[in-house]
């Protein structure tokens, strides 16, 4: 597949991991060991770079290495420098694993911080199971790896709107009967406000309770526009849209 955008300096187009442990100068790779010894063919004496989830990129030696643990000595670690400057949580109206799915690597591969599913009223899927929370952390973690960032975004347990209203971000809401006040002029209206939170509805969308809810907790409701977005492509058309707002895509 393609790959569009500038590397960390530095960085190439060599491939990276996620750490499983980090004590002091001695970090130890779990998950991808098969894939550093058997793929890439990789051994004692020879260096990798891996992420330790914090933002930080490490350049390490193979100490030990077998297809189960790759144990690694740490020689250096700078910023990675591919976390955006802005927090943005997406607060995902649940819906079937194969949207879900797709809204975690998009987003995760744009930018996004976190994502929690939502039980709205109009939710088709109401529950999230913790053998689906788990693959959806795994994508997580694979879209993660495979566009260059040092962080995982978390995926949070699925929570009731109820509890959505008690958000501490300052929430941003496309709403297909938002009337007159756009996303642009929404976004600027924020600017400056620290940690935001996109809220997008289900596939049946929210009710107009539910948006009402969101504007009186003080959520801007916000139109996208003349077309009507589907769930999973919303919440990516609003974090693209901030993030250039932000000069994140410059």
């Amino acid at each position: 597949h393609g790959r569009v955008g500038r590397p960390p300096s530095g960085a190439g187009l060599m491939p990276g991991f996620f750490l499983d442990r980090l004590e002091g100068e001695r970090a130890l790779i779990r998950e991808d060991a098969g894939h550093i010894v058997k793929t890439l063919r990789r051994g004692e004496g020879d260096r990798v770079f891996a992420f330790d989830g914090l933002g930080n990129r490490l350049e390490c030696e193979i100490v030990r290495a077998d297809r189960r643990e790759v144990d690694l000595r740490v020689l250096s670690a700078v910023p990675a420098g591919t976390e955006p400057r802005v927090s943005v949580t997406l607060y995902q109206g649940l819906t079937k694993a194969p949207r879900m799915e797709l809204v975690i690597q998009k987003c995760v591969e744009l930018g996004i911080g976190a994502i929690v599913p939502v039980v709205f009223s109009r939710c088709e899927v109401r529950d999230l199971g913790t053998e689906r929370l788990g693959r959806y952390r795994k994508i997580a973690r694979e879209a993660a790896k495979q566009c260059g960032r040092a962080v995982i975004p978390r995926i949070g347990e699925a929570i009731p709107f109820s509890e959505l209203l008690q958000a501490q971000e300052c929430l941003i809401c496309p709403y297909e009967e938002a009337e007159g006040y756009g996303l642009y002029r929404g976004l600027l209206d924020r600017a400056g406000r620290g940690r935001y939170g996109i809220v997008v509805g289900p596939e049946g969308g929210m009710t107009r309770e539910e948006a009402h809810s969101l504007r009186e907790a003080g959520g801007g409701i916000v139109t996208l526009g003349p077309r009507i977005l589907r769930t999973e492509t919303a919440g990516m058309a609003v974090l693209s849209a901030m993030l250039c707002v932000y000069g994140e895509m410059e």
